[in-house]
């Protein structure tokens, strides 16, 4: 009797509200009264024997989205409504549309429109614009990296939104991760990263120094193509960067400033110089960089700050004056630790200023830190020993060393502290503080271990690897997901080890 009683009990108080939007779908609400019960799973089982209720919604009664009404949805709405849950994983669905066909020189903004449906089936619809974007699209046609900006109903300006519990922003990310061959380095190294590195002064979102993103199964245009990874974006609002300041004579002050390393804007990068609008420079030889904000007002007066700093700063007083060196050492440490080989060099990092106008030597060290630089990583997709072209796979990943990382002092700003006490000793400490924390063995594959679960429970890894087993041109990727996370497990187990006796620690 007690059993019956509170069954009755969970199907009167778990059930799923539906959202005050009329347009949203509420997964598993068949006969579309707004809740998840019992009823659903008789409207399901009416359909399967042939006697359709009225009010059917066929899309909200594919409780486990598997695209067929069945027996396992009526079983899944039981379980809802015990549980006040659906079992298993279940990875959102991103649907993108627009007018015309998808090419890799699509690199002007599309107008169409996304439709997201959330893990519990829940629907949002927003007009959007498209557009390809990095080097690899070009290369892996068949699986494109693409922007997603979010407009408002007209078109004519940006609209924020908070997707699937991420921060509220305009501009997207769909990361196609096609030289991945586990489609989760990239993420997997930013989780970390988050966890153990923050910028040096509070922001709106927790001093997030990185970006945060969520896993999806895309529609382009009807078409499907596997597994990415939405993300947000390094921008001045996360990273808390002064807007620019207009006069009412209409010039413009440069207060905030964000650089990103590497650029492919400019084709000759043997001779320093701005390209006609001076959105991307040449600082010196082979040493590109973008002015990511303030994107519409590239001139010297933008650029000066980081020419300075890579002409004129390549000391250690300068870049003790002028960096976090914490920041410095977590950036190196995260490099390290996972050997993200393409992340040490000319290209795959940002630095910024919060306000360039800032006096360096004001005796209040608040306002002296506003005009200093901080490092942000980027594109981390070689980390946990890959490889740029997705080549090192199946227990066969990078050997480069963590003595041979800063054996010749690395890039700039890092080649200014090779063999600095002070440097080397917050970098040791830092590791010493990340080995127990966001680095640590099980931290590291507990995180790679999660992802994989969400890949195979959801079905999205068998689903995304029958449709590209299925055509003649190919992202990279692996077959057996599983084999493939157990050798990288065990490769970092023993980076973990190199990393220890580097720093000499028992």
């Amino acid at each position: 009797m007690m059993k019956k009683i509170t069954y009755l009990l969970l199907m009167i108080l778990m059930p799923l509200m539906a959202s005050a939007n009329d347009d949203n779908i509420v997964r598993g609400d068949a006969n579309g009264d707004g809740v998840v019960s019992m009823p659903d799973a008789t409207a399901i089982m009416n359909n399967i024997l042939g006697t359709t209720d009225p009010d059917f919604n066929k899309e909200a009664a594919d409780a486990n989205l598997d695209g067929v009404i069945g027996m396992p949805d009526v079983m899944f709405v039981i379980y809802y409504t015990m549980k006040g849950k659906f079992p298993g994983a279940v990875m959102p669905q991103l649907k993108i549309s627009f007018e015309g066909t998808l090419s890799k020189d699509m690199t002007d903004y599309v107008n169409g429109s996304m439709q997201l449906t959330d893990a519990n089936g829940k629907v949002v619809e927003l007009p959007a614009g498209f557009k390809t974007r990095g080097a690899t699209s070009k290369k892996y046609s068949m699986k494109p990296a693409l922007n997603m900006k979010l407009f408002t109903e007209d078109y004519l300006e940006e609209a924020d939104s908070s997707l699937l519990e991420m921060r509220s922003c305009s501009s997207w990310i769909l990361d196609a991760m096609a030289i991945d061959r586990i489609c989760m380095r990239n993420r997997v190294a930013f989780d970390i990263w988050n966890e153990f590195s923050h910028l040096p002064y509070a922001t709106d979102f927790e001093s997030r120094n990185g970006t945060e993103g969520r896993f999806v199964e895309l529609f382009i245009n009807n078409q499907y193509y596997g597994i990415y990874c939405l993300n947000d974006k390094i921008n001045r609002k996360l990273l808390n960067l002064k807007k620019v300041q207009e006069k009412t004579d209409g010039s413009v002050v440069i207060r905030g400033a964000l650089y990103k390393s590497g650029t492919n804007d400019i084709l000759d990068q043997n001779n320093p110089g701005y390209n006609e609008d001076s959105t991307a420079c040449v600082i010196q030889w082979h040493d590109a960089w973008e002015l990511s904000y303030p994107d519409d007002y590239g001139c010297l007066q933008a650029w000066k700050p980081l020419q300075d700093a890579i002409l004129t700063g390549n000391n250690k007083d300068y870049v003790k004056k002028y960096f976090f060196l914490e920041n410095l050492a977590d950036y190196q440490i995260h490099v390290m630790a996972l050997a993200i080989s393409d992340n040490w060099g000319n290209k795959n990092h940002y630095l910024s200023v919060r306000n360039i106008t800032k006096n360096i030597d004001d005796p209040d060290p608040t306002e002296a830190n506003r005009r200093r630089f901080v490092m942000t990583p980027w594109d981390l997709d070689t980390s946990f020993g890959g490889h740029y072209d997705g080549e090192y796979y199946d227990g066969h990943y990078s050997d480069w060393k963590p003595a041979d990382i800063s054996k010749h002092g690395g890039p700039y700003p890092f080649s200014a502290l090779s063999g600095d006490e002070e440097y080397k000793a917050i970098l040791k400490q830092r590791w010493i503080e990340g080995r127990v924390g966001a680095f640590s063995v099980e931290n590291v594959c507990k995180k790679l271990e999660d992802y994989h679960d969400l890949f195979i429970q959801s079905g999205a890894w068998t689903r995304m690897v029958e449709h590209y087993d299925a055509q003649r041109y190919k992202p990279k990727y692996v077959n057996d997901l599983t084999r493939e996370i157990n050798f990288i497990e065990e490769w970092y187990k023993d980076r973990f080890q190199q990393m220890d006796v580097y720093f000499g620690i028992e």
